[in-house]
């Protein structure tokens, strides 16, 4: 598969990331789409205080498998038809947000149907952003995994300020970790610019808001194309 080194790929998805935790956090009964482990904590914490309406709570690891498992037939079908699968993932990802945001209007607002229906395919796309991120595009940091970039860009910060000895990068490697450390930083800034974007426009817009994180997914494909083109 290609490689897609611009920014604009980290910026983007880590801006869709951090919005569509904070969007499902605040309009889904506290789902976190992009880290759906924490979902886990929210559905223990529910049940320990008495409060059984937490069926997407329930359902949502499996349904981001199914979101992965469905992801990863889908890029590699493409791939083995002999295309590159970049382009229809992100123009799949923004149908499937789209398909939220059209559940969540179009059903009574604050149901449970309404919540399991915007939710589960809020968790889809990003079981198929998370696939992007593992199958397409794995020479960038992760998008969605902020505490592992975290802990990658302070620990690699430590032993190349310290100067230990198992940590002696040659000239050509100290590049390539800064280069590295760049794009993790670059991530974490744009995963909070979207989970800020989402806080301020997510009370008024409600469900409309998605409208911000598919336009930046469609954003994308222009730089897309234009990877493609040049690696002809």
């Amino acid at each position: 598969m290609k490689k897609f080194e611009h920014r604009a790929f980290v910026v983007g998805l880590g801006f869709v990331a951090g919005f569509i935790d904070v969007y499902g956090f605040t309009q889904l009964n506290g789902l976190l789409p992009a880290h759906v482990t924490g979902t886990l904590i929210f559905l223990a914490i529910s049940l320990a205080h008495g409060e059984y309406d937490v069926l997407l709570k329930i359902a949502a690891v499996p349904i981001f498998c199914c979101g992965v498992l469905g992801a990863a037939w889908f890029i590699g079908t493409i791939h083995e038809a002999g295309r590159d699968p970049f382009l229809p993932a992100l123009g799949l990802q923004a149908g499937l947000l789209l398909c939220s945001m059209a559940g969540g209007l179009a059903l009574p607002p604050h149901s449970e149907i309404m919540i399991f229906t915007a939710g589960s395919f809020a968790l889809l796309a990003m079981g198929l952003q998370n696939t992007i991120m593992r199958l397409i595009l794995n020479n960038l940091p992760p998008t969605t995994v902020m505490t592992g970039n975290i802990t990658k860009v302070l620990s690699d910060i430590v032993a190349y300020a310290c100067r230990f000895s198992s940590f002696r990068p040659s000239v050509n490697e100290r590049v390539i970790l800064e280069h590295q450390t760049q794009r993790m930083l670059l991530t974490l800034l744009s995963f909070l610019g979207g989970a800020l974007g989402a806080a301020f426009t997510c009370p008024a817009l409600r469900q409309l808001a998605l409208c911000i994180p598919i336009l930046t997914i469609l954003g994308l494909i222009p730089f897309g194309h234009k990877t493609l083109r040049t690696q002809r």
